[in-house]
């Protein structure tokens, strides 16, 4: 047995008896809700600037409030697969941290990635080390330490770290929706967006939004049309329309609760520019909800079936690779 397969399984082995320990225990709940009052707070001074359902959408994406959305606006955002994005998520977690990144070229390095470090303790603490966010958090602090170590990242194997680490906190969140939306939609984006982006790059202006949206769409139809008993037929298309517009709304929003401190003229003059895009993202999702083919009903299935799925997932992807790496031969021979 060679060197490199020992600690793998050893490893395995280890983290299979923590598991199983952990979830005899029952596992330990994580409590971390220190800003609730504060977090009320800048909901309120949004709701002051922005009407509904504007306000609730913006609320849910930076700062996790999970207020009671318009029923047909809840509606709508379910039947086009919209609804994961009115949640605080990990994208939030890491254009807070590039933010920071961004500085590297005034500062040292070093002393960027420290300071992401805390803006990620902050945010991760802020919105009440939400699952998504606690995992987004503990994935941007590995990937920071083996960027100060010098090591090149590996999103796979950083992905799987982090995974057994929030387990081996509370093996109960494997069964969390929000974990397995939040795990498998990663996995989608690490290991299917890559490849498509090859596929896509005939389009120049919607070909990377699509690569993201159908990677991370790929990996969790199992997930919600085994919750939901549904799966949205324009959910691509309308995450496509509208997910370019998050990293806008998440800026701006956050310019909007900083400028609330100092000027409200400025403040309002931020809420006209960030009432459009949530105004479009409003519009978008109740217009492909109003189709008539906008979602299928799903009954309850096996789970087999949701295994063989993800087997022909594999499979078409192993096809797509070797296909490309014939290509890519064929290109270097010519050359």
């Amino acid at each position: 047995m060679s060197f490199i397969k020992l600690p793998i399984i050893l490893s395995v082995f280890i983290y299979v008896c923590f598991f199983l320990i952990r979830f005899q225990q029952g596992g330990w709940d994580i409590r971390l809700d220190l800003f609730r009052a504060q977090r009320e707070i800048l909901d309120q001074t949004i709701g002051g600037y922005l009407p509904s359902p504007q306000a609730e959408l913006l609320s849910g994406i930076i700062l996790g409030e999970k207020k009671s959305l318009p029923p047909e606006f809840r509606l709508a955002l379910r039947d086009t697969s919209t609804l994961h994005i009115v949640v605080v998520s990990g994208q939030n977690l890491t254009l807070v941290s590039m933010f920071f990144l961004a500085l590297s070229g005034l500062i040292k390095r070093r002393v960027a990635i420290c300071l992401s470090f805390l803006a990620i303790i902050f945010y991760t603490l802020l919105t009440g080390a939400q699952i998504p966010v606690l995992r987004a958090a503990i994935m941007v602090s590995l990937t920071f330490i083996a960027q100060i170590f010098g090591r090149q990242k590996e999103g796979l194997w950083v992905l799987s770290l982090t995974g057994g680490l929030m387990l081996l906190i509370n093996p109960n969140w494997i069964f969390d929706l929000s974990f397995q939306l939040s795990f498998m939609a990663t996995f989608g984006l690490i290991v299917i967006t890559p490849v498509l982006l090859k596929k896509f790059k005939f389009l120049p202006l919607i070909g990377q939004d699509l690569a993201v949206t159908l990677g991370a769409q790929i990996m969790v139809i199992p997930i919600i049309a085994q919750n939901f008993h549904q799966i949205s037929l324009v959910g691509v298309i309308t995450n496509v329309l509208i997910g370019w517009t998050i990293p806008f709304i998440m800026i701006f929003g956050g310019i909007l609760l900083v400028l609330n401190f100092f000027s409200q003229f400025l403040t309002q003059m931020i809420s006209l520019i960030l009432a459009t895009f949530l105004t479009y993202f409003v519009y978008v999702v109740y217009f492909f909800a109003s189709l008539p083919f906008s979602w299928e009903y799903i009954g309850e299935q096996f789970w087999i079936v949701w295994i063989g799925y993800y087997l022909v997932v594999a499979g078409a992807l192993i096809i797509i690779h070797k296909k490309l790496d014939v290509r890519s031969e064929k290109l270097d021979k010519e050359v």
